[in-house]
This record gives structure tokens, sequence and C-alpha cells, in this order.
């Protein structure tokens, strides 16, 4: 039988998991400036929850040519949250500060980008509430995830119902707190005309996307 997995250390009783340089205090460490990313209260206290639970899965990386966060600016935030001294870093070279903001405004704009196929977000979320899984620890308030996989189960009728049995084949994706079902090839297609159109702004592309589907 396998050996069970692990942690390569534990930091101040928290679990690490995650490839790092070294264990860094907390107080020496440097957000940069200029990073546009925004975390609010109840996205720290969540991640702050998912670290307790599952432990350092991912470093805080600064950059060794200016001594910034470039990733990791919530988590160091979760850290001060979970009130603990040192956290996992991981040192990298970048060319210059182009490079670093570019990975840093990456961290969260590449995420931002993605669909989510809700077929497969069901058969997870079921499996969850098989076992009890605390979906916190995903993110998801297990309110909102009802809310997000089942916003007319009390006005179910029979076309809902023939919608479920539609093809496999094709997905249902969402718009804020609207659905409706597409290929996927055709709806990634379709969302990289309207981001073209749009320009790629976040907030300009769900506008287009609610001004198309007369939202």
């Amino acid at each position: 039988m396998a050996d069970d997995p692990k942690a390569r250390t534990l930091a101040n009783g928290i679990e690490v998991w995650c490839s790092f340089d070294k264990l860094v205090p907390v107080g020496e460490l440097k957000p940069n400036p200029r990073n546009p990313n925004t975390h609010p209260q109840r996205q720290v206290e969540l991640l702050a929850k998912n670290i307790r639970y599952f432990g350092w899965r991912q470093t805080i990386t600064v950059s060794k040519r200016s001594g910034l966060i470039v990733s990791g600016h919530g988590r160091l935030m979760a850290a001060k949250h979970l009130g603990v001294e040192v956290v996992p870093v991981d040192y990298q070279d970048f060319n210059d500060e182009n490079d670093e903001l570019a990975v840093l405004v990456a961290d969260n704009r590449l995420a931002e980008l993605s669909t989510v196929d809700l077929n497969e977000l069901e058969k997870i979320a079921g499996e969850w509430k098989a076992t009890d899984f605390d979906t916190i620890l995903a993110g998801f308030e297990p309110a909102d995830l009802d809310a997000l996989l089942n916003p007319d189960a009390d006005e179910e009728d029979d076309d809902d119902r023939h919608d479920k049995e539609l093809d496999k084949s094709e997905v249902t994706v969402a718009v804020g707190l609207y659905r409706f079902r597409i290929s996927q090839d055709d709806f990634v297609a379709w969302c990289d005309r309207v981001k073209q159109d749009a320009g790629f702004d976040k907030d300009s592309v769900i506008q287009e996307i609610r001004n198309r589907l007369d939202l």
C-alpha cells in the first residue's frame, strides 16, 4: 500500500503542499502598489478558510527584480486574516516591469475570460451534495450554488424537463442569472466575436451579450 501523502512542511500549523523557495514572514512581503485586482472581504474570508482546510496549494510569487508581489495578493490578505506569521514564497525572475505587470494582471484577467459548463458543474455539485461536502471550500455558498443551478426550481414545467433531456453535446451557459443552451463550440466562437466587437473589457462584453440577447 502506498504511503499516505504528506505535506512538505508546516507554516504556523498550516500544511504546505506546493513547491516554494522559502517561508517568509508576512511583514516582509511588499504588495505591488499598481495591482489593479481587488479582493473583497468575503473573498478573503473564503480564501482563508480554503487555505486553512486544504493547506497552501499555491505560493505567493515575488519578483527578484523589484521585490514586489507578482501574484498572491489575495493569499497574503488571507494569511493576515488567519493571523499566520510566515507564508510560502516563490521568487521568480522578470525582465522588466511590463513583464511583472502582465503576470500580475493575467492572474485574474485570464480566469475572467473563461465560461462555465453548467452541465459539468451540476454533476460536481450533485457529488458534493451526496457526501455533504462543504461547498464554501470551493467558493460557493450553498444558497448561491442552488440559485445558480436551479433558478426556476419552484416553477419547473414540462419545458424545463424537456431542456434537461437535450443532447449532452449542448451545454448550459449563464449570463448573470440567465441561462440558455447552445453547443459549446458555437458559444465559444460567438463569445470571441462579441469580445472582438466590444473590445475585451469585461463590463463591455457583458453588456454587449445582454444587448444581443435582449436581456
